[in-house]
Parts: C-alpha cells; structure tokens; sequence
C-alpha cells in the first residue's frame, strides 16, 4: 500500500486533486473534504484499519459512532439489513442528496468500529458536487465524520481542518459555500421514526413526508445511536457563554458574537455577527467561522453568543450552541 501518512498539519497535501484523493481512501488513506454542511474527514468505511485512523487522528473515542456517506441509493442495500423499511426509501427520495442521515438495521458487511458495536449503522448522501464525486470515484462508501479534532468547533473551512488536524493524508478543497449545520440525524426501525439529532433539515420537514417522534421519546435506542449527542460538543478552546437578554456590560477582553446589529456590541473587545437581520440560514452558515475567529483572537479571553428562536432550523442553531457552552452553563 503507498505510505500516505503525514507527519504534522504543515506537511499535509492539499489542492482539487479529487483523482488523488479517491486513489488515497482506496489504499487506506485519510482525505479531509467538503460537504455541504462542513468539512468531513473520510476513509473506506468497509476497511477497519482505515477506520482506526480516523478515531487516531480525532482523538475520538470509539464509543461515538461514524456516518457513512454514499453516492447511490443502491448502496444502502450493501450496508442495511434486509428487509430495508419502505420508510427509509420514502426519506431518502425526499431529502438526498442533503444532509439527512438515516440509522437503520446495519449488514453483516459494515465493520463494527464504524458502528461502535452497535446493530445499527448511520448513512447519508451529501449533496456537495466534491463530496459526491469522491464517492464515485473511491467506488466505496465513506466513513467520515467531522474534520476536527474530537469535540471541538466543526471546520467550515480548509484552514480549520490545518489548525485542529495531523496525520491526514490529502485535504480536498471545495469553493462551495457550506449550510454550517452538520446533518439531521433520524432512526428508522420498522414503521417508527425517531429525530436523534437536530439538523439543516426540521423535524417539521420530516413530518411532511411521514410522522416523525423527537428524541427522548424512543426507549429502544442505544445510548449512542448516532454522533452528535454528547452534552458537550462542538467547542471552542475559550469559555463559551449564551448571553442573557439583560445582559449590558461583559467584562474585558470578551468576544461578542451578534446574530443582528445591536448597541450591546460596543461592549464587547470583538464583534462578530452572523447576521444582520437574524436570519437562520445565515447564522447557520457562519455560526463556526464566528466562533474559530474568536477562538484564534488572542485579545478574547471569553466569548459571549447571542441565542436564536428555538424554530425551525434555529432549533438545530441552538442545539450546536448549548453543546458548545455546555461546560459553562
């Protein structure tokens, strides 16, 4: 096998080679890329060697399990057990490709790291042109969680995989804005449906194409079904406080990050805002950039965020911001 492996984040290849980089996850490499949601750290998911890596290089503990990405819906025939519910059919013609993932019955196939021993696997079809295309050319789904380092900030950027990651072997750029937001994440066993974790896509959407239980309601699920659900997740290296709406001094040498103009922000050392008009889509998109910039400020000592309305896409924007803060609560 051709040795891929680097030894620090400036030795890291990266470009568009998207030839390259397929060839690499063939051979067992470890290729950085993006999806339409934020940059993903992939490997063969069918090669559990491969897969170590990716738990090395993240620090990640193997009790959190990875999403597998696909190309094709046939695929899910390779990694499901069958009989595959209708429902996951009726999901995937209306969310994929988009940031959906499905947890259903795995096969025989899937090695059980990826799983973290559990029966059941979690799969996706991302929507990004880069992301799809690797895919296809690998010719073999992909294991990939978020490209940083276990539980901090998610990379919506080539330079936040540099600054968190070593030891990958090819970082693939893409020029497409990314929704910010890691995927919705839905269990579907038999006729049930369960939302596991809050995504781009709203439990509302969901229920439109069928009947959908928010989490905390299925008692058959594992501790672990899927990623995304410890307490603390998604963090910068600096406290990390949800502003109170009375809020009207910080103390010295705090970042602000504002969601739409307001006068608290002459308070702050730094201002960031993710929008000017509170819109979602757009906080969504610039939450993480926010937070990394604050995060790599020497002059923040603290950060303080302004929450959202806990609506549609925001309840998957506060999701990410409680997990965050979590340790400071």
């Amino acid at each position: 096998m051709r040795q891929f492996v680097q030894k620090d984040s400036s030795m890291i290849k990266n470009g568009t080679d998207i030839i390259f980089s397929a060839q690499c996850l063939r051979e067992g490499g470890l290729v950085a890329f993006p999806t339409e949601t934020v940059y993903g750290l992939g490997a063969d998911a069918l090669n559990p060697l491969a897969v170590a890596r990716i738990f090395e290089v993240k620090q990640r503990p193997t009790f959190d399990p990875l999403i597998v990405h696909i190309s094709e819906i046939s695929q899910l025939e390779m990694l499901f057990e069958n009989p595959i519910s209708p429902i996951v059919y009726r999901m995937a013609d209306a969310f994929w490709p988009g940031p959906l993932t499905i947890v259903h019955r795995k096969s025989g196939i899937v090695p059980d790291l990826v799983t973290s021993g559990l029966n059941t696997v979690a799969v996706r079809m991302p929507s990004h042109p880069v992301a799809l295309e690797l895919i296809r050319l690998a010719k073999t789904p992909i294991a990939a969680p978020s490209a940083n380092r276990f539980g901090q900030l998610s990379p919506t950027k080539p330079e936040h995989v540099l600054k968190q990651l070593t030891g990958i072997d090819y970082l693939l750029s893409g020029n497409e804005k990314m929704g910010g937001i890691e995927s919705t994440v839905i269990s579907i066993d038999g006729d049930q449906c369960f939302l596991l974790r809050p995504g781009a896509i709203s439990l509302s959407d969901i229920r439109k194409i069928v009947h959908c239980i928010s989490r905390g309601q299925n008692q058959k699920e594992k501790d672990m079904p899927s990623p995304g659900l410890l307490k603390s997740h998604y963090s910068p290296n600096k406290p990390l406080f949800i502003l109170e709406k009375h809020t009207e001094t910080l103390p010295d040498n705090s970042g602000l990050i504002l969601h739409s103009k307001s006068d608290l922000s002459g308070h702050a050392t730094k201002t960031i805002y993710t929008s000017e008009t509170a819109d979602h889509i757009e906080i969504a998109a610039n939450l993480f950039t926010a937070l990394h910039l604050m995060e790599d400020d020497e002059a923040v000592f603290q950060i303080f965020i302004e929450p959202v309305e806990e609506t549609g896409l925001g309840v998957a924007i506060m999701d990410r911001i409680k997990k965050a803060a979590f340790r400071y609560l």
